[in-house]
């Protein structure tokens, strides 16, 4: 019997263990036994939760958590954060949005002493992460920023080589197969030359490089200006400064569009008929067309004149008809290159007035003799522009009417009277030396005059004057009255200061 005793008091601890525990004894082991869930923010932990509230596990409430909290990361500025107690418990809000619900056992197992202080120190935990990493994020933006506008720099560096490249390469071919391939013409009448076509494909490459480089560097521009946040406002004002006007003239060419058809088509019309006339007037330059009322050797002159007159007539005329309105631009064009044309031929008109009051005036005659600005000769013609002398040289001289406005003018007539210098000895008798130099003078041309102008120690000095037939009389005067004086005996002397009247 004691021995069976023994056996059963040995055996009351085991079965002690094998009973059944209690409700309390449950509800602090489940309690105890919950894994530490943590909250993070990128890679900084915010807090830990190890307690299940309202029915959710820990770890479920750290993923709610952690959610809520990569939402208020996302958003470009931190909402204020509060803290709300409840019953049950407390929240912690980011504005109208719950971050995270905290109880009394996660108070207490943090440590704390009540749960509001709890809360709070949450709060401002959670306030520390998202500013920290916002504060992240945008230095990780900063720099991306950078790094795109490095990388978009170099693509548009590259681009802009690119296009010069592909620009000079095209440049290259027209100037080697230009002359041969830009050809426009119509059964054999060309119409517009290789050369004039070469130079406006020049011209355009050259305008397309710029447009090209400076689009490039727009885009690189605008775009290096949205990606930073100080930077953003400049690129809607870039945007409309430059698009604005360029999307206004895009739609008023849509608008003006019928009436820029009618205005190309009457332009080429303007275009055919002025290559037209250079082509034939090219034709009698050369000889190969022959017009009576036209010489060839002023077909040339006259295809400039004839072709400018009808690109100001098509401006004067025909633009006010195309366009509806003689106050256009094109009319404007026009009335402004007529009078720029009149302004310039000022001059010219000048000089046809004052030679059409010589002309009709009769006051210079073809033959006589004139002397302007010290030079002699003899007039051969008088135009409504010009006035035509033979110079003593033998050359032709022509002097525009308005230049006789502000020079002298000295007639001669028809048989021009000069006067000569020359020297005889001083011991002549000065009676007799006028009597020789006289039948001199008379001998050389009609109204023979000699007149004593000086007297100096070793000669002195005398004129005559007579009138000639010619403007070669100057040198008969002078040989004359030198022969005649040496013959006299009366010595030769020395011609000085010769002039001509």
């Amino acid at each position: 019997m004691l021995c069976a005793l023994l056996c059963l008091g040995s055996l009351a601890p085991a079965f002690a263990a094998a009973a059944p525990p209690t409700a309390d004894s449950t509800s602090q082991s489940a309690t105890t036994s919950t894994a530490a869930s943590p909250v993070r923010l990128g890679d900084e932990l915010v807090l830990t939760l190890s307690a299940s509230h309202q029915g959710r596990s820990a770890s479920e409430r750290a993923k709610r958590a952690t959610h809520a909290l990569e939402q208020l990361r996302r958003q470009g500025e931190l909402p204020e954060l509060r803290v709300e107690l409840a019953a049950d418990g407390a929240r912690v809000l980011a504005g109208e949005t719950p971050v995270v619900e905290l109880s009394a056992e996660d108070a207490r197992l943090a440590g704390e002493a009540n749960l509001e202080s709890y809360a709070s120190k949450t709060a401002g935990s959670i306030r520390a992460a998202l500013a920290s990493e916002q504060k992240r994020s945008r230095i990780a933006e900063t720099v991306f920023s950078f790094s795109l506008v490095v990388f978009f720099a170099l693509i548009a560096f590259y681009l802009i080589k690119r296009v010069a490249i592909v620009v000079d390469r095209l440049r290259q071919w027209l100037e080697e197969h230009g002359d041969r391939v830009l050809n426009v013409s119509v059964k054999n009448i060309e119409l517009v030359s290789p050369a004039v076509l070469k130079s406006t494909a020049l011209i355009l490459l050259g305008l397309v490089r710029l447009v090209g480089q400076f689009g490039i560097f727009y885009a690189w521009l605008v775009v290096v200006l949205s990606l930073f946040e100080t930077t953003r406002g400049y690129t809607e004002r870039l945007t409309g400064f430059v698009l604005a006007p360029l999307s206004q003239l895009m739609g008023r060419s849509i608008t003006a569009l019928p009436l820029l058809v009618v205005a190309g088509v009457a332009a080429l019309a303007v275009f055919m008929l002025v290559r037209f006339v250079g082509l034939f007037l090219a034709s009698v330059a050369r000889k190969e067309t022959y017009l009576s009322w036209l010489p060839a050797d002023l077909a040339a002159p006259a295809s400039v004149l004839v072709r400018a007159a009808i690109v100001v007539a098509a401006l004067v005329f025909g633009a006010p008809i195309v366009t509806g309105s003689s106050d256009g631009s094109l009319g404007r064009s026009g009335a402004i290159l007529l009078v720029a044309l009149g302004l310039a031929a000022t001059p010219l008109f000048a000089s046809a007035l004052l030679g059409a009051v010589i002309l009709f005036g009769r006051r210079l005659s073809v033959g006589e003799y004139v002397q302007v600005r010290g030079r002699m000769g003899r007039i051969t013609d008088v135009t409504l522009l010009e006035l035509r002398l033979e110079t003593l040289e033998g050359t032709e001289q022509r002097i525009p009417h308005l230049l006789l406005l502000a020079s002298a003018l000295e007639r001669m007539g028809s048989t021009p009277r000069f006067s000569v210098e020359v020297c005889a000895a001083a011991s002549a008798s000065p009676v007799r030396v006028l009597d020789v130099l006289a039948r001199a003078g008379e001998l050389a041309g009609t109204g023979a005059a000699v007149e004593l102008l000086a007297v100096e120690p070793s000669a002195a000095r005398y004129r005559v004057s007579a009138t000639c037939a010619s403007a070669r009389g100057r040198s008969a005067l002078l040989v004359a009255a030198l022969e005649a004086l040496t013959d006299a005996g009366l010595g030769p002397g020395r011609a000085e200061n010769d002039t001509l009247k």
